[in-house]
């Protein structure tokens, strides 16, 4: 197969999963993709208005390459390198995404099948779930789901007139590589190590769990719109089979205060309303992922994919100490706005960061703990309804057995970082640079505040 051939995306979509007369488009990379087509009886391709305006956008933004100041691009050879959780950890701490090639995982062969998803998934044809239909997302972009199962959704995967995915298939079993297990601060500290001192006696949302891992399964020529991940969580997504074209956004002049990030969240959640804006306020980088990359996501990053052919991905939310102010940011712009800017609505942070809090007198001194990410964990596990995205279930901010021993170590923390009634936790976290997680604490010092303070 010649280079060309390897670039041109259109070969055996064409006319099988899409309308033959559909229209084309060359990227900035030069790979060649269909545009989504869906025609209405009077030949009209509905996607004109939104979807393809869109595409051509990010299909002409340059693509991320070694060297960029929001993308780190590694290798999964580099894993094996001493300190790579750490190294990791502050590169995502910064806000800038981690692309890693060559990850190992599981190939469909030539086509993803039913069998496939079945075998080695173990996701049943006959499970039913909701289905994000393109032509319902054109009439009522606000109820853009059907009712299907598996083996529908993929028997529909060959009908030119449909373009659907599925954005949520819970697969707890599913984990990120070995080497990077641990990056899931919640699990690994907040749920796994707490549970002795605090005994879990309350309805515990299931999302604690089931977002841990999950898959996402397209046709060919869906585009999903900007958006941030809910609940601040970071993002972790592995290529299995098919191709994405992963944009991420920021703003032009580099300007990191709350008022402008939260702007750029709002607007690009509308492209065809604040065109001229983005054009010239944000800059975007294009990821082209593959079976085998995997790319990782900090908190509130505002993303867009188009999937140019049937594609398989799975992938997973975690939180991380370290990045506890991007979390509390993303938080704070769900609160705000949070129905036009996330894709999915959760219900399960609160409980996962008071337990991280609680798990902060007994923490291994090896973990890191900026200042500012610090304060945000603490404001965000005491704020738990101020921090209630809009949209999301009300019980999900509801105290539990967690919320007096959190609150007990959250009012030492306050006072080992010098906050009192004259000076707020938020008089120092909405200032400055929003996307830093300020200095490293001293370890030894916050241990001896725990002791001082606490019972322990």
């Amino acid at each position: 197969m010649s280079d060309v051939d390897l670039l041109d995306l259109t070969i055996g979509v064409l006319g099988t999963q899409v309308p033959q007369r559909s229209p084309t488009i060359k990227w900035r990379d030069g790979h060649i993709t269909v545009l989504p087509a869906i025609y209405n009886g009077s030949t009209i391709n509905i996607c004109d208005e939104v979807d393809i305006p869109f595409i051509k956008f990010i299909s002409q933004c340059p693509q991320s390459k070694a060297g960029s100041t929001h993308v780190s691009h590694m290798r999964n050879e580099d894993l094996s390198a001493p300190n790579i959780l750490d190294t990791i950890a502050d590169t995502l701490a910064l806000n800038m995404c981690v692309l890693i090639t060559g990850v190992p995982h599981k190939s469909p062969g030539r086509i993803i099948t039913d069998e496939y998803l079945d075998v080695q998934f173990g996701i049943s044809p006959l499970r039913p779930l909701c289905i994000h239909d393109a032509q319902k997302r054109c009439h009522d972009h606000v109820n853009p789901t059907i009712q299907g199962n598996i083996h529908s959704f993929m028997k529909s995967m060959f009908d030119p007139t449909k373009i659907q995915c599925i954005l949520d298939i819970p697969l707890a079993q599913i984990s990120m590589p070995e080497a990077l297990r641990n990056l899931d601060h919640g699990l690994v500290h907040g749920w796994n190590q707490t549970t002795n001192c605090v005994p879990i006696r309350s309805h515990v949302h299931p999302d604690n769990f089931t977002a841990k891992g999950w898959a996402l399964l397209h046709h060919a020529g869906f585009v999903t719109y900007p958006h941030h991940d809910a609940e601040g969580t970071l993002t972790w997504v592995r290529m299995e089979a098919g191709i994405k074209f992963w944009a991420i956004f920021s703003l032009r002049d580099g300007a990191n205060n709350r008022i402008g990030l939260q702007d750029l969240s709002v607007k690009l959640a509308d492209y065809a309303r604040h065109k001229t804006w983005i054009h010239k306020n944000c800059d975007a980088e294009v990821l082209t992922l593959r079976p085998g990359d995997m790319l990782i996501l900090p908190p509130g990053v505002v993303h867009a994919v188009y999937t140019p052919v049937p594609s398989f991905s799975t992938g997973g939310h975690f939180y991380h100490y370290s990045c506890m102010h991007l979390t509390e940011l993303a938080r704070y712009i769900d609160a705000e706005v949070g129905e036009s800017t996330t894709n999915q609505a959760m219900d399960h942070a609160l409980e996962t960061l008071r337990r991280m809090v609680i798990m902060l007198p007994y923490l291994s001194r090896r973990v890191v703990l900026p200042r500012r990410a610090l304060l945000s964990l603490c404001l965000m596990a005491c704020k738990g309804r101020q921090y209630r995205a809009a949209g999301s279930n009300a019980s999900s901010v509801e105290d539990t057995e967690t919320a007096p021993p959190c609150f007990h170590i959250v009012q030492v923390v306050y006072e080992f970082l010098g906050i009192t009634q004259r000076i707020r936790a938020g008089d120092i976290l909405y200032t400055g640079d929003q996307l830093h997680p300020g200095i490293e604490v001293d370890r030894m010092e916050l241990l001896r505040s725990f002791k001082d303070n606490l019972d322990l």
